[in-house]
This record gives structure tokens, C-alpha cells and sequence, in this order.
């Protein structure tokens, strides 16, 4: 009797012990992540190819996680100062988004700024014009007209030289160096 005692104590500490091995919590946390990954899941396949554009190598990106991937995985935890699993937890998932947006966010920055260069340029210098700004400012400063510091960007100072320009050669006052204002300043380039 006594050792029946013992062994229903003993039974009943263990399953107040829940007992779980790590790997089966990590399965857990990256099915609450990412959802099951028994097959194949476009976001794995979408981790694949950001942790591979990161320059990690998950082998094929095919939406299943594969041993590669899993290294993939613990390799950028590491590199990010989380736990080192290879599972897909919410902070690695999160982690993994965070950067695919910095990266979008960059890539659209630097299609903005292209495009507003070359609005700009197009508003100052006019759609036809083939001179650059610092062509400009060399030829206003060869005809006497000041632009500053010949340095490729049209500032006030640059543009005020444009308007001096115009108005002494008996052209339209507006600034900006279209067809008919090159066709006079390009007389003075270098």
C-alpha cells in the first residue's frame, strides 16, 4: 500500500511538472508564427527568399523548411541577438518582415529621389536641354554672370545668374534654362 502511495505521489508531481522537450515548444511557437510547416507554406518560401537576399543560404526556396533553411534561420537569430532555435517564432518572423520592409522602403526611396532628380531637372533645365548644371554654371560664369561654386546643383544663387542672364540677353525671365537660353549660354561654354 505504502508503495502505491509513493508511485501516485510521484505520478502526480510529474504531471504538475509538464515536461515538454524544447523542440516540441519551438514546433509550437513557429506553428503559432508561420502556421504548419508539414508541407509547403508561402511563408517559409518567403523567409527562404529574404533570408537568401540577406545572403544566407536556405537551399531551395520552395516553401518547405528543409535542414538548410533551419541553419538559415539560426544563422540570422544569431546574427540579430535571438535565441539561436531554427524555428520561425514570432520574433524571428517579425525580425524577418521588419527587414523586407526597410529594404522596400530604401528600394522606393531611391526610385523617388530618381524621379524627382529628373523632374527637377526637367522644370529647370527643360525636357530638351542636354547641358548639365555644372555646364550651365561654368557658361554663366564665362559670360560674366555669378553663379558660385561651379558644383552641379542649380541652388539660388545659380538660378538668380540664369535670371541676369536672360534678362540682359532680351529672353523670357523665368529661370530656367530651356532651348533658347542653352542656344545663347552654350555661346560661353568652355
Amino acid at each position: 500500500m505504502r508503495n502505491i502511495l509513493i508511485a501516485l505521489i510521484v505520478l502526480m508531481n510529474l504531471q504538475a511538472c509538464n515536461i515538454v522537450p524544447k523542440s516540441v515548444q519551438y514546433q509550437k511557437e513557429e506553428e503559432g508564427a508561420i502556421g504548419s510547416v508539414d508541407g509547403v507554406n508561402l511563408l517559409v518560401e518567403e523567409a527562404q527568399v529574404m533570408l537568401s537576399n540577406l545572403g544566407y543560404d536556405t537551399g531551395n526556396k520552395d516553401g518547405r523548411m528543409g535542414q538548410a533553411t533551419r541553419e538559415a534561420v539560426k544563422e540570422f537569430q544569431e546574427s540579430i541577438g535571438l535565441k539561436s532555435t531554427g524555428y520561425m517564432d514570432k520574433l524571428t518572423w517579425r525580425a524577418i518582415e521588419d527587414m523586407r520592409r526597410d529594404i522596400e522602403r530604401s528600394e522606393m526611396k531611391e526610385k523617388y529621389l530618381v524621379n524627382v532628380k529628373s523632374a527637377y531637372k526637367e522644370e529647370i533645365l527643360g525636357p530638351e536641354s542636354k547641358a548639365t548644371v555644372k555646364e550651365i554654371q561654368a557658361a554663366l560664369k564665362s559670360s560674366g554672370f555669378d553663379p558660385g561654386t561651379v558644383d552641379g546643383k542649380m541652388g539660388p544663387r545659380t538660378q538668380q545668374a540664369v535670371k541676369e542672364f536672360q534678362r540682359a540677353k532680351g529672353l523670357k525671365v523665368d529661370g530656367k534654362v530651356g532651348p533658347k537660353t542653352w542656344s545663347e549660354l552654350k555661346k560661353y561654354a568652355e
